[in-house]
């Protein structure tokens, strides 16, 4: 399922997987998504976000996840939501929109800001992102300063 994902973002996956866990949610939701790219891909946070306190994201992505009993080992595999499974569709779209081969944390990022009602498109819209907005960015970084930042694979 994940093989067109970069390290990265396979790695951001992992992340939200833990943060699932520690929150005791029986699924992985996109707000444990968005926790794991504020821990993992804290760059490229810096570059499609130039206003956001990492500190301060994650105290109010944590403040907005209800958590449950914290009996879930975070060995256990989890499963995608359905909220998350539709994150992760539109962040495929969002890369072969841009011609890219490879799902990076920046095309995770676009997919979490394609619903509304997520608690994560909400904190992503309260520091200045809108989803014309970080296409925008990211067309803008380009190929090679996505490489760089291990957004696309090296050729």
């Amino acid at each position: 399922m994940f093989e067109r994902y970069t390290e990265k973002a396979r790695r951001v996956i992992f992340f939200a997987r833990y943060e699932a866990s520690q929150f005791g949610s029986p699924f992985i939701e996109p707000e444990h998504l968005l926790l794991g790219i504020l821990r993992d891909d804290k760059e490229i946070i810096r570059q499609l976000l130039l206003k956001v306190d990492l500190e301060t994201a994650r105290q109010d992505v944590d403040s907005r996840i209800k958590p449950g009993t914290k009996t879930i080992p975070t060995n256990v595999d989890l499963p995608l939501s359905e909220h998350l499974k539709r994150v992760l569709k539109y962040g495929a779209e969002e890369a072969e929109r841009l011609n890219h081969q490879h799902i990076g944390t920046a095309h995770l990022l676009l997919g979490l800001m394609t619903e509304k009602e997520f608690a994560s498109a909400e904190f992503l819209s309260r520091h200045g992102a809108t989803l014309d907005s970080l296409r925008k960015r990211i067309e803008a970084l380009g190929g090679q300063t996505l490489k760089a930042l291990g957004e696309l694979p090296p050729r």
